[in-house]
């Protein structure tokens, strides 16, 4: 489980930026300066209407990246991947996963269509503690919601979705792409590595948390992303089906770390996502202008995007 940090550790400095739109739905960007060998931040963005940090899908999933297309159909040479959870979308140029590991995290009576697309391809291995994942349509009574339920049809998921616990009350779900990556640079004779993760977050709770390992350079090195600091950020209330301050599309969007793994924890009922976009470093990059951000001061918020180093034996 990863920890809400309330202080800030010396030798690091955060700026918050934020923006509110005509519906005061809230763009807020964090860039997270730290103290090491090189210069790293990262800038994070929720959906908000009529801005450029998450779009509505045509498929019925409610949210996506502004980095896909509105069908989250795409294809994987731009630098982008996608996991939507739904056979029927399942990504142009890649074949449509294994049935076996498509049944395996199905939920009976509850996934009709559904399954794991990126998530199966060769290279990409996905490792569970607990109740594990679980992939469903609709609400899932005692075990999930879908993202934006009740929230409006832009909001609301009607498709496939991912979420842990799949059973039980505590579950992590890891996703590692290193032999993935390793396939893209033996073909492209390319380092390749990620830097940017997008996904839309269904009724976010205080004990929903993503953790991102570092790679190349940064190995070693681990970013974290809390329910909390999100909740705290677009005063949203934990647990919240429909609002969508508690129901939105994140971006993170990292400048000098590169990652090739992430966990995604709940120690609650339950933690719920869809349209999980990745990006490489290669990828077509769109940078917020300057003058759209207003700055605020150290601390305004406290969101806890950490960047902890392992210490070496």
């Amino acid at each position: 489980m990863l920890l809400l940090i309330n202080s800030i550790s010396k030798g690091m400095e955060i700026q918050m930026r934020n923006i509110f739109n005509k519906k005061n739905a809230a763009l807020i960007a964090l860039t997270t300066a730290l103290s090491c060998s090189q210069a790293n931040a990262a800038i994070i963005s929720f959906f908000g209407d009529n801005i450029e940090s998450g779009q509505w899908a045509t498929d019925g999933s409610g949210l996506t990246s502004s980095f896909v297309d509105q069908s989250n159909l795409i294809d994987p040479s731009n630098g982008y991947f996608i996991e939507t959870f739904d056979t029927a979308t399942a990504m142009i140029g890649l074949p449509a996963g294994d049935p076996v590991k498509q049944m395996q995290y199905n939920v009976d009576g509850q996934s009709t269509g559904c399954g794991v697309n990126t998530l199966s391809q060769d290279g990409i291995t996905v490792t569970e503690t607990g109740g594990g994942l679980g992939v469903a349509i609709g609400n899932v009574p005692g075990k999930a919601a879908k993202p934006g339920n009740g929230g409006g049809a832009n909001y609301e998921d009607n498709t496939c979705y991912g979420f842990t616990p799949a059973s039980g009350t505590s579950g992590t779900v890891t996703v590692d792409y290193t032999g993935f990556l390793a396939g893209i640079s033996a073909a492209t004779q390319t380092d390749a590595q990620l830097d940017y993760f997008g996904f839309y977050w269904g009724s976010v709770d205080a004990y929903n948390d993503f953790e991102f390992f570092g790679s190349g350079d940064d190995a070693g090195d681990t970013v974290a992303f809390t329910g909390q600091s999100l909740l705290d950020a677009l005063g949203g209330q934990a647990g919240n089906q429909s609002s969508p301050t508690s129901n939105t599309y994140v971006n993170i969007d990292f400048d000098g770390f590169t990652w090739n793994k992430f966990t995604v924890t709940s120690t609650g009922i339950a933690g719920e996502f869809d349209n999980v976009v990745t990006g490489l470093t290669s990828r077509r990059k769109d940078v917020p202008e300057p003058t759209t951000l207003a700055i605020f001061g150290l601390g305004l918020m406290g969101l806890s995007l950490v960047r902890r180093k392992k210490s070496s034996k």
